[in-house]
């Protein structure tokens, strides 16, 4: 994907300091272009149906118009459009409400760069689509702990978007497993892989490590080692895949809607 052009983004946000922050941010990882900003809601919905970038992040709290309120207008404007919500506000609070507008995703600002821009990856890898096959969504996460909470948010996405979102606790699960089991022992970066075949969604995480990972007992007190064993657990299907420069490991769940 290192040849993919640049997600196109429009900034949202009252406060100028914070919109050359995230503009340095993303600009910096080489996968996002900035293409406006905006001040206020207004604005906001202006520069989404003017330039229908691909991505609007979007602060709740603006003057003129607030960006709870700018945000069914965003999508109205700009359809093709994913907008991200960073706010201040915990997303415990208005999470669901920023959803119910349209938001593909909820992040609280106050995160590292290198999180901010993993975050927003992982939401926007619904947007990395393999040529061919609609229905297969990427993403990359660094090799830090915290790649297994966004690793669970875009699987999250994934399945909602293919109402598959009944899937989510066991895939959720499973997948964080596996990224966890990957950062500690692989040390390399994650590409994570859903797909959705006739009859199974279908997880894979490869890393650049060629060491073969194998299920083992874990202890009670253990804090790790269980992830393989959950996954022989509770997947239908499951294996580990040798590919150059490392290896892949994948589960399969039966699709909801072809289970009965």
């Amino acid at each position: 994907m290192a040849d993919q052009a640049p997600y196109r983004v429009v900034v949202a946000d009252d406060f100028a300091d914070m919109r050359h922050l995230v503009r340095m941010t993303l600009e910096r990882s080489g996968r996002f272009q900035i293409v406006a900003e905006a001040e206020n809601g207004v604005e906001a919905v202006d520069q989404a149906r003017d330039l229908q970038p691909d991505l609007v992040v979007l602060d709740l709290a603006m003057p003129v118009l607030s960006g709870m309120e700018a945000l069914p207008r965003i999508r109205d404007a700009a359809p093709h459009t994913k907008v991200v919500v960073l706010s201040g506000f915990d997303r415990s609070r208005m999470e669901s409400a920023a959803r119910a507008g349209g938001a593909v995703g909820y992040v609280e600002k106050g995160l590292r760069p290198s999180q901010l821009v993993d975050e927003l990856l992982a939401i926007t890898g619904l947007m990395e689509l393999v040529e061919g096959a609609a229905e297969t969504a990427r993403a990359r996460l660094a090799a830090q702990p915290q790649s297994a909470a966004s690793a669970r948010r875009f699987v999250d996405e994934t399945l909602q978007r293919w109402n598959c979102g009944e899937l989510f606790d066991v895939v959720g699960l499973l997948t964080s497993e596996l990224v966890t089991n990957a950062i500690l022992h692989a040390h390399s970066d994650i590409e994570l892989s859903v797909q959705l075949t006739p009859e199974a969604v279908r997880i894979d995480v490869a890393d650049h490590s060629a060491n073969l990972p194998a299920p083992r007992a874990a202890g009670e007190d253990d804090t790790s080692g269980r992830g393989l064993g959950l996954v022989e657990a509770l997947a239908t299907s499951w294996g580990v895949d040798e590919r150059p420069g490392g290896k892949s490991v994948w589960f399969e769940l039966p699709r909801p809607d072809k289970s009965a």
